[in-house]
């Protein structure tokens, strides 16, 4: 085909395709047809014109797609016809970020948009062009549809990182939704134990289902209590930030043991914005480590790509929609339902 389909949000609450020319392939790319595209929350935050934006937005990172073809100078193994991962983030890999292993904070990657591409991530498309280091090929045949859930998983394996677990710690995750429940997932694997808090009844529920060994209903009491009774009066050694408001922090930071780690992982928008108090004596006096976390660094996603192609982690539980690319706007529309779980796009 010499043309193909690419959405565009266009505005708050609106989705439309439009035709763009079939890309010319540069030497150091690769061509995907793409297979499926999950609606991410940032997607969502923009559709629903919450995120600060300049629409047009091309949207869409969480990809599964198949080669087509590959430029002479690509100089990665993959092939015509391999089931592939693409991760959107542009690194120049000269950046100070970049060559010190946080490449996933590219300080130049705003500027290496290519002419001729849609501007953005722009994975809710028919096909991609993209730069061959953005390319990761699965190692065995899974299902391609649970395969667009992969960028979240790197997402979520950074920021388990960031706190340096070790087996046997307890540790607490906030939100069970996809990248709560994913967090409780990986943090099974490093033999930890995890505590969860969720205030909807079915989320706790299927926090169990993937490896919490104690779920935690915030409006039932006191969470500082129930997470003091959990864990022998001690506290956790990590806290993973995934929902809530900014105004939880301060609680959390009482359930914190002396040398814990707190990872923000989710992001604030709308009217609430992002500021809150917290008590900058606690964190001094016991030595509490505060950190953000964004994006997931090529590291990430290789052991991202392994995990879901080795079938240790339950992402297919938390696709729970799949719409054809002709209803777009109708996925967005669902997506954005109070509680939904994944809704993925499929481009076939």
């Amino acid at each position: 085909m010499n043309t193909y389909k690419v959405a565009k949000i266009v505005g708050p609450g609106k989705v439309e395709l439009e035709d763009w020319e079939k890309p010319v392939l540069r030497d150091d790319e690769i061509l995907v047809k793409v297979i499926a595209c999950a609606i991410c929350t940032s997607d969502q935050g923009v559709f629903r014109g919450e995120r600060e934006s300049s629409y047009p937005v091309y949207a869409g990172h969480e990809i599964s797609a198949v080669v087509q073809e590959v430029g002479p100078a690509v100089v990665s193994s993959v092939k015509p016809g391999d089931h592939v991962a693409v991760s959107r983030i542009n690194r120049c890999e000269q950046c100070v970020n970049c060559r010190k292993y946080t490449d996933n904070r590219c300080l130049n990657s705003r500027k290496l948009h290519r002419p001729g591409r849609p501007a953005g991530p722009g994975g809710f498309a028919e096909l991609m062009a993209v730069p061959g280091y953005q390319v990761f090929k699965f190692p065995r045949e899974i299902d391609r549809i649970t395969a667009s859930l992969t960028e979240p998983v790197a997402c979520c394996i950074s920021s388990v990182d960031k706190a340096n677990v070790q087996p046997g710690d307890d540790v607490l995750v906030v939100g069970a939704g996809v990248m709560g429940l994913i967090h409780t997932n990986l943090l099974t694997l490093k033999g930890t134990r995890v505590l969860v808090s969720e205030v909807a009844a079915e989320r706790r529920r299927l926090a169990q289902d993937f490896g919490a060994d104690v779920v935690l209903d915030p409006t039932g009491g006191a969470l500082a209590d129930q997470i003091s009774q959990a864990t022998g009066g001690k506290g956790v050694e990590a806290v993973f930030v995934t929902g809530g408001t900014p105004g939880l922090l301060a609680d959390l930071m009482a359930v914190c043991a002396t040398g814990a780690t707190m990872v923000i992982y989710t992001s604030y928008h709308g009217e609430k914005g992002s500021k809150t108090e917290v008590d900058l004596n606690r964190i001094h006096y016991n030595e509490i480590k505060l950190v953000g976390t964004i994006s997931p660094r090529k590291y990430d996603f290789q052991r991202a790509v392994a995990l879901v192609a080795n079938g240790r982690l339950r992402v297919s539980q938390l696709v729970e929609k799949v719409f054809p690319f002709s209803r777009i706007q109708d996925a967005f529309e669902y997506a954005t339902r109070p509680g939904a779980y994944r809704v993925v796009v499929r481009m076939e």
